[in-house]
């Protein structure tokens, strides 16, 4: 049976300041993680990004915020 494995991880703020190709390319490269024969998929994803999006639907800001926390915070 093939397994997959989802992993989620929080980059630390330095990595605002880095273009977000340049990060998929660092962990493709190098990740070292047992049992992996390849990186399949990175995906990365601004929360500030979805902040915005949850304000442009008429969340309030608070609102958002707590909605964004609550989603980051695993």
């Amino acid at each position: 049976m093939v397994k997959k494995a989802h992993i989620v991880i929080s980059l630390l703020d330095e990595a605002s300041k880095v273009s977000t190709t340049l990060i998929k390319e660092k962990i493709r490269n190098d990740a070292k993680i047992p049992w992996c024969n390849e990186i399949e998929e990175v995906s990365i994803e601004d929360i500030e990004v979805s902040y915005m999006k949850l304000k442009k639907h008429g969340i309030s800001s608070n609102v958002a915020r707590t909605l964004v926390d609550l989603y980051t915070k695993q």
